[in-house]
C-alpha cells in the first residue's frame, strides 16, 4: 500500500471520530434537555397536585368550622368543639346562674388564635363582635380609631362627613364632606352611595386613602368590619382595638390578651376591675360573641391567606344555615409557615389515616 492511500486512511478515519464525537456530544445534549424537561414537567405537574390538594383541603376546612359554628354550642371561651346535646329555649331559661356560658378549657377560640384543619391547612377564627363597626361605633371609640392612624383631632368631622357622603343614597354635600365633584377633581370614580362591601373599601373614601396609606390589608380586616355591632366583646377583641378604649393603651391592652388567654374573662365587671377601662363605655361591653366573623385559611407551606367573612342566617326558612359575605386575599405573614396549635378535639377536623377510613 502507497504512502498516499496510509495518509488519506487515516484521515477518513480521524473525520469519522470526530464525527462520531459530535453525535455523542449532541445525544448527551439531547438527552440532557429531555432530562431536564421532563423534571421540570414533573414539578410542574407536582406543584399543580399540591395547589389542587391544598385547595381541596382549605374548601373541606371552611365547610367544617363552619358546620361547627353552626351547630355548636358557645360559651365566653369560644366555640365548643364536642358534640353535645343542643341547649334547648328552657335549659336557657333554668340556667339562672350562667353555667352553660362558663369556659369548658378546650374551646377553639375567636380572637384570630391559629388552629390546624385538615391537611397542611391552618384556620383562625375572629368573632365580629372583637372588631370595630366605624358606621355603629360609638364616637368615643371612632375618634379614638381616627387618632390610631393619627389623624389630629381637626380632622375627625372631616373624615365623619366624607364617610357619610360616600354610603348615603343622595347626593346632597355635607360640611366638609365630598360627592361625585369632588371625587372628579381628586381623579377618583365617584362615590357608590351605598354602604362599603368591604373593611378595604374605606380606602376609596376621600380623604381616607391618606389616613390608611401604609396600612396592610391584613391589619384592618383584622381590625374593622361591617356588621352592625355596637358592642365590643373583650374576651376576641385583638390588642389593636382594646388599646382604643377611653383609659387603655397598648401596654394593658397586650396584658389583657395574655391574661385571656389563660383565662376568659367571665363577667365585664371582673374586667373593669382589673383594667383601668373608662365606664362611659360599659354598657357596650360584652363577653359573648357574635353569629358572624372572619375565618382565615392558609397552608402552611405555600400560597396566600384567604379571609372569609360569614354570617350565619339561623333565621332563613329554607335557606343555608349561613351566607359568605365577602372574601379577600391576603398577603402571607411570618407567621404563616411555623408551628400551630394542635387540631382542635373534634372528628370533624380529625386527620385521616392512610388507609382514607
Amino acid at each position: 500500500m502507497s504512502l498516499n492511500g496510509t495518509s488519506r486512511t487515516a484521515q477518513q478515519g480521524g473525520f469519522v471520530l470526530v464525527v462520531v464525537l459530535a453525535l455523542l456530544v449532541v445525544l448527551t445534549l439531547l438527552a440532557g434537555m429531555v432530562a431536564l424537561s421532563g423534571s421540570r414537567a414533573i414539578a410542574e405537574a407536582q406543584r399543580e397536585v399540591d395547589q389542587f390538594q391544598s385547595d381541596l383541603d382549605m374548601l373541606s376546612t371552611r365547610e367544617s368550622v363552619l358546620f361547627m359554628y353552626a351547630t355548636q354550642h358557645r360559651n365566653v371561651g369560644g366555640l365548643v368543639p364536642e358534640f353535645r346535646p343542643a341547649y334547648t329555649s328552657a335549659m336557657l331559661d333554668d340556667d339562672t346562674d350562667g353555667i352553660t356560658s362558663l369556659p369548658t378549657g378546650n374551646e377553639i377560640k375567636l380572637d384570630g388564635t391559629a388552629y390546624k384543619g385538615l391537611g397542611d391547612v391552618y384556620f383562625s377564627l375572629q368573632d365580629d363582635n372583637g372588631l370595630v363597626n366605624i358606621n355603629w361605633a360609638q364616637d368615643v371609640l371612632r375618634n379614638a380609631f381616627y387618632a390610631y392612624f393619627g389623624a389630629p383631632a381637626q380632622e375627625w368631622n372631616a373624615l365623619d362627613a366624607k364617610r357619610l357622603d360616600y354610603q348615603d343614597p343622595d347626593s346632597l354635600h355635607r360640611l366638609n364632606g365630598a360627592e361625585a365633584p369632588e371625587y372628579a377633581k381628586a381623579g377618583l370614580p365617584p362615590p357608590p352611595n351605598r354602604t362599603v362591601s368591604t373593611p378595604l373599601e374605606f380606602r376609596r373614601i376621600l380623604q381616607w386613602h391618606d389616613l390608611l396609606e401604609g396600612t396592610p390589608d391584613d391589619a384592618l380586616v383584622g381590625m374593622l368590619t361591617l356588621s352592625r355591632t355596637t358592642s365590643l366583646n373583650l374576651n376576641t377583641a385583638p390588642a389593636d382595638v382594646l388599646a382604643m378604649l377611653p383609659g387603655m393603651d397598648a401596654e394593658q391592652a397586650g396584658r389583657m390578651v395574655d391574661l385571656r388567654r389563660r383565662i376568659p374573662f367571665t363577667t365585664v365587671y371582673q374586667a373593669m376591675q382589673a383594667f383601668p377601662i373608662a365606664p362611659m363605655v360599659q354598657e357596650n361591653l360584652t363577653l359573648f360573641p357574635k353569629n358572624s366573623g372572619n375565618l382565615i385559611l392558609w397552608n402552611r407551606h405555600f400560597g396566600t391567606r384567604h379571609a372569609v367573612h360569614w354570617t350565619l342566617t339561623p333565621m332563613q326558612i329554607g335557606g343555608a344555615p349561613w351566607h359568605i359575605d365577602y372574601e379577600v386575599t391576603l398577603p402571607r405573614d411570618n407567621k404563616s409557615g411555623e408551628a400551630m396549635a394542635e387540631t382542635p378535639a373534634t372528628p370533624i377536623l380529625a386527620p385521616q389515616d392512610p388507609t382514607g377510613d
